[in-house]
C-alpha cells in the first residue's frame, strides 16, 4: 500500500449531487425557483392572467406576486390560493408558503422575433410593410398635419394588438395627451 493511502477509499459523489448541495446550503434555491417561475409564467397561471401580473421575487418561502392595477390585485386575492397550487404542483411541495400581492409595474414581455415574407422582424408589434404603405396611401388626401399625425398613430396602434397597456400609457404621456 501506497503512503498516505487508507484502508477505504472515499467514493465518488455525483456532480449534480454536489451541486444539488452547494445551491442548497448557499440559499440559491429559491432564486433558482424565482427565476424557473419567471420563465414559465405564462404556462402556469395561463396568458391572461401573466399579461398583468409578474412573479417578482421570492423570500420567506413567500412569493411577491406584482399586479398591473389595484382592480388586477382585487381579481388575484380570489385566486390565490388556486395560483399557489398551480405553483405548487410545477416547483414542488415546502417551497412557497404564501403569495404577497402588491400593485407594481409589469415588465412587458417581448415574444420571439416573428417572420415576416421571408424575413425575421425585430419587432412583433409593427404592422408589416405593405400595411404601412396601404395606411400612408389611405391617409394621402389629409391636409391637415396633426390629424394626419394623430390618424397615422391610431392605425398603426390598432394593427399592434400585442403593445401592452403600460407602453400605451407611457406613449399617451409621451405625446401630452
Amino acid at each position: 500500500m501506497r503512503a498516505g493511502m487508507t484502508e477505504s477509499r472515499r467514493s465518488l459523489t455525483p456532480l449534480p449531487d454536489l451541486i444539488a448541495g452547494v445551491i442548497k446550503t448557499h440559499g440559491f434555491q429559491s432564486r433558482m425557483v424565482e427565476f424557473s417561475l419567471q420563465q414559465q409564467w405564462g404556462a402556469i397561471v395561463g396568458p391572461h392572467i401573466a399579461g398583468h401580473t409578474y412573479p417578482e421575487s421570492i423570500r420567506h418561502h413567500k412569493l411577491f406576486l406584482l399586479a398591473e392595477t389595484s382592480v388586477w390585485l382585487q381579481q388575484l386575492l380570489f385566486l390565490k390560493s388556486e395560483i399557489l397550487a398551480k405553483i405548487t404542483g410545477v416547483v414542488g411541495e415546502d417551497v412557497l408558503t404564501d403569495i404577497v400581492l402588491r400593485v407594481g409595474v409589469v415588465p412587458v414581455r417581448v415574444p420571439q422575433p416573428i417572420e415576416i415574407d421571408g424575413e425575421a422582424s425585430a419587432d412583433p408589434s409593427s404592422p408589416p410593410r405593405d400595411f404601412s404603405a396601404s395606411i400612408e396611401e389611405s391617409l394621402s388626401g389629409i391636409q391637415n398635419d396633426i390629424l394626419l399625425e394623430r390618424l397615422r398613430a391610431l392605425f398603426h396602434k390598432a394593427a399592434a394588438p400585442n403593445v401592452s397597456s403600460s407602453r400605451v400609457a407611457s406613449e399617451k404621456v409621451c405625446a401630452g395627451d
